[in-house]
């Protein structure tokens, strides 16, 4: 059984990404992402808070109050989508209507409710100002400035949070890991698909810097693509520190 040594509270971590954010609104702007945590109730993943429980699916809970245990397992999207999104579901709980995290949560061995949700690219794409962005489209390239910001918030999570396994949603997060840390090398090339990740045995990552395991799966949004051998694989890694 997976033990929490410590936890963290969620507000810490939220106040760490205003701090990080803060005056950042350019850098945001040129990639063709808004900054709008603020109005997103701490939230991380998506349009929610991170974590689960059952208090905060019945709206009983003061989210600045809640805590993340450490030393468990982060789920690492991609990105919190478009502005739309946000805007049509800001006023709900974002992780009780997730197909992503339902798919998870129902057909592997991952504890939920001791698991901690988040995203590697901060903000959303701005499809109000840039049209042709959508939830798998990007309308602007991300610029460096932007990228840097990102990663550097992603190792503020890692530290405070201090994750056993990190599992990678998809080919996206597989990529952004990939063109921002030299200790994913192991991936590939961008156009490197899982599938030959897993023929090779090369899906899983044990970073020495900060000791955790990373693995990539198929993004669970999708069933027809995250089936058999892939959830076999995580059933495997995740019985094996939980």
């Amino acid at each position: 059984m997976l033990i929490f040594e410590k936890t963290v509270k969620l507000k810490q971590l939220f106040d760490e990404l205003k701090k990080a954010t803060d005056g950042k609104e350019a850098t945001f702007e040129e990639s063709g992402i808004v900054n709008c945590f603020s109005k997103m109730q701490y939230g991380f993943f998506p349009v929610g808070n991170g974590i689960l429980t059952e208090d905060l699916k019945n709206g009983r809970v003061d989210t600045s109050c809640l805590e993340i245990g450490k030393n468990g397992i982060m789920v690492l999207g991609n990105d919190f989508g478009t502005l739309t999104y946000v805007k049509k579901y800001s006023d709900r709980v974002g992780e009780t209507d997730s197909i992503t995290i339902n798919n998870l949560c129902k057909n592997t061995d991952l504890d939920c409710n001791k698991t901690f949700f988040t995203n590697f690219y901060l903000g959303v794409r701005d499809d109000e100002t840039h049209g042709s962005a959508k939830m798998t489209f990007r309308a602007v390239a991300l610029k460096k400035d932007y990228k840097a910001l990102c990663l550097d918030f992603f190792i503020t999570q890692l530290d405070l949070v201090k994750p056993k396994a990190i599992i990678c949603l998809g080919q996206d997060v597989k990529n952004a890991l990939l063109s921002s840390m030299d200790s994913f090398t192991q991936w590939g090339s961008k156009s490197t698909s899982l599938k030959k990740l897993y023929e090779s045995n090369k899906y899983i990552i044990k970073n020495e810097v900060g000791k955790q395991t990373y693995i990539v799966i198929p993004h669970p949004c999708d069933l027809r693509n995250f089936k058999g051998d892939y959830i076999t694989k995580l059933n495997q890694l995740l019985n094996s520190i939980q």
